[in-house]
């Protein structure tokens, strides 16, 4: 088959790899015909660290890529969900299914969880074939109603916004910050007025994202003014939630500046080692601190009946429109930030 492969930093390739294969009886095997890029991808492309893995030299090739959706044209003995030609979407990572979270109905708590596309050991979905396994939890049948856009944006982006922003606890009436606009943050932010937020400060250094927050209803501001006009427009009090999507040093320290006295921050972002938390600004300020990665399949209960009935778009988001074969350039393009770009669907 062919498919996008991890060869170094800043070196994906479209390439022939080899097939996948059923590697367990609750496994299917995915005909993918579209998947996109992840933020967190990037952390991987410039050789960086994701969690404890390091992505600098010496990584056997792989395929990369965890949101993608697309047919089954093979089904393990043990999947009882699923038959081939089913269309589905794919959380963005499995469980192993074996620990006692996963036999007691708490995947989300596995230790084993698993993303696609970060090694040889779960081979991603930017390809065009993929091996899914715990097909039964693992994917979704793609809802009635659903767009192709959303259908991706549920394997990952969307999921993730819903997660980290409800952890903030947003009362209706209150004020919400969104720090960093990338889909998930954009996506936050058209969540929290559905979720009844009275003003969403918008955050990001790039004009085009913030002009994309502004057309939600939010205020949208440069994370140079960001400080002042919020703590002018709140009288000094500060924002008390406030949800941090980006993972860059510079936004994890400005949610905390920030956030009000007794408020909660919840962060999603995927910081590098050398990003900490300043932790006398958080005992001063007596900040509640959320922090995790979401469990994709826990957030589809919540997030299709919105989208099915209109109340969630998520529209816009996908900036751009390419194939699997252009995949070396889209990366590069989506690194760089380059023609606007915010997220890239790839057709396989």
């Amino acid at each position: 088959m062919k498919a996008l492969v991890f060869n170094g930093p800043r070196d994906i390739r479209f390439e022939t790899y080899p097939d996948p294969s059923l590697k367990t009886e609750n496994s299917v095997i995915l005909n993918v015909e579209r998947c996109s890029i992840c933020g967190s991808d990037l952390h991987m492309y410039h050789g960086d660290n994701l969690g404890t893995a390091s992505y600098s030299d010496g990584v056997k090739p792989f395929c990369v890529g965890h949101e993608f959706a697309g047919e089954i044209v093979e089904v393990g003995k043990q999947v009882h969900r699923f038959k081939v030609g089913d269309k589905v979407l794919a959380s963005g990572g499995a469980p192993c299914g074996e620990c006692s979270y996963c036999l007691s109905g708490h995947a989300q708590l596995c230790s084993g969880w698993t993303a696609f596309g970060l090694s040889t050991g779960l081979n991603g979905g930017q390809a065009e074939y993929v091996n899914v396994p715990m097909a039964d939890l693992t994917l979704q049948p793609i809802p009635e109603g659903i767009s192709a856009e959303q259908s991706i944006l549920l394997t990952d982006a969307m999921c993730t916004a819903y997660f980290g922003l409800t952890r903030t606890g947003l009362l209706p009436g209150e004020a919400v910050a969104v720090v960093g606009l990338g889909p998930i943050g954009l996506i936050g932010v058209e969540l929290a007025f559905i979720l009844g937020a009275s003003e969403v400060f918008a955050i990001d250094p790039v004009a085009n994202r913030r002009s994309h927050a502004a057309g939600l209803g939010a205020t949208a501001l440069d994370p140079a003014q960001a400080l002042p006009m919020i703590m002018d427009k709140t009288k000094g009090a500060g924002v008390p939630r406030v949800f941090e999507a980006s993972g860059a040093k510079a936004a994890v320290e400005l949610a905390i500046k920030i956030a009000g006295r007794g408020s909660t921050a919840s962060f999603i972002g995927l910081p590098q080692p050398d990003v900490q938390l300043p932790m006398l600004k958080v005992l001063f300020k007596d900040i509640t601190i959320r922090a995790g990665v979401a469990s994709v399949i826990d957030q589809w209960p919540h997030l299709i009946p919105l989208l099915q009935h209109g109340r969630l778009k998520a529209e816009g988001l996908f900036s751009h429109t390419m194939d699997l074969s252009e995949g070396a350039e889209a990366y590069r393009l989506f690194d760089a930030r380059e023609d606007n770009v915010v997220k890239i669907m790839m057709n396989v």
